[in-house]
């Protein structure tokens, strides 16, 4: 849901594409009328792993003749705010976000679901880069501050789990935010995270990526320190400024004429053992890569299959793993040939299917 331009329709042409823009609802996100079709926009099922299905449903916002059907067996809502939206605008538009929310809570008192409620505050690079994260963090607090009267906390009550990302069409933060969203929505996805750390380990990987084969959206990742451990390189949590600035503005500006990567401390992160500093957003910059370069070879008529990196401190292989997914290993032994990384992957594909069928279930 959002209000008219706040670019809904950008963001599913750009993380959806391959699939038409006009279509059906899903019952597993919302139930809407017939009626309202002029204020809905819908997406054939998206298969995430195995017979998994994600369908969405793109509902208007304030004004747009959805308020009478829209509030039935919903599980997940995805608000996109606008924030370039001016304040008395904005003010409006929260009220009529807050009615939404309590209308969704009237209507599922007897759901033994809790609501997932996805904020996105979109259009972050229409914001100069040294203000953006004073902006978002502002317009952040300005949404959760409203969200005290239906809730405990900012965080949400048991019954609605809330999250907030700041996006932009224009950069990785859109697949940042709904690779997080998609991953969150699969049931037991802890398990492939220890499936990918379990092979990284097994095949001296130092970094290992699932993605999902038609968006290319992050769905699994691990790295790994040079004694096989799991290490967590981005820290901190979904609630945290994902920008790429520093927090502190003012300081970002005394700082401009520094090197990009020290003026933008939070894109990356340093790694003592291997004294190598890398983007806190890779993962997201690869699918925004890979997508593009897909797009480009569909242009040419051909069609993309895998990839193969050859450099002097790393080789890396892009392959497809199952039916629904790519995998990317990426180790740092370059004794290890790309070719042999290929047979492991092609070794390791029944096993990561026994994993997928874990996945089946009706949580989304």
């Amino acid at each position: 849901m959002g209000k008219s331009g706040a670019g809904k329709a950008s963001m599913r042409s750009i993380i959806f594409n391959k699939h038409p823009s006009n279509i059906q609802a899903s019952p597993s996100i919302a139930s809407p009328s017939p009626s309202q079709s002029h204020a809905q926009s819908h997406s054939h099922p998206l298969e995430l792993l195995n017979s998994l299905s994600l369908l969405i449903c793109d509902s208007g916002g304030s004004g747009s003749g959805s308020d009478t059907h829209l509030y039935h067996n919903v599980s997940v809502l995805i608000y996109v705010f606008d924030i370039t939206t001016p304040p008395s605008a904005a003010s409006q538009e929260l009220d009529w976000f807050i009615q939404s929310l309590q209308c969704l809570k009237d209507s599922d008192t007897n759901s033994d679901t809790p609501l997932r409620l996805f904020i996105l505050i979109n259009k972050t690079d229409l914001i100069a880069k040294h203000d953006a994260c004073l902006v978002y963090s502002r317009r952040k607090a300005e949404i959760l501050h409203s969200l005290q009267p239906l809730f405990d906390t900012g965080r949400g009550t048991p019954g609605i789990h809330t999250e907030c990302y700041m996006t932009s069409i224009w950069d990785q933060s859109l697949y940042k935010a709904w690779s997080k969203i998609v991953t969150k929505l699969l049931p037991s996805s802890g398990k492939m995270s220890s499936a990918l750390a379990h092979f990284a380990s097994t095949t001296h990987a130092a970094e290992v990526v699932l993605f999902e084969r038609s968006t290319f959206l992050v769905i699994g990742k691990t790295t790994l320190r040079k004694d096989g451990e799991e290490w967590d390189l981005e820290g901190g949590d979904e609630w945290e400024c994902e920008c790429e600035c520093d927090c502190d503005c003012e300081q970002e500006r005394e700082q401009e004429h520094h090197q990009h990567h020290h003026s933008h401390p939070n894109q990356y992160t340093h790694i003592p053992t291997r004294n190598l500093t890398i983007s806190r957003h890779r993962f997201e910059q690869i699918s925004q890569l890979i997508k593009a370069f897909k797009q480009s070879c569909a242009k040419l008529n051909n069609q993309f299959n895998s990839m193969q990196l050859t450099e002097m401190d790393y080789n890396a292989v892009l392959e497809p793993l199952t039916i629904n997914t790519y995998i990317l290993v990426i180790t740092e032994n370059i004794d290890i040939p790309p070719s042999a990384i290929q047979m492991n992957i092609r070794l390791a594909k029944p096993y990561f299917e026994r994993v997928e069928n874990t996945y089946i279930g009706s949580e989304v």
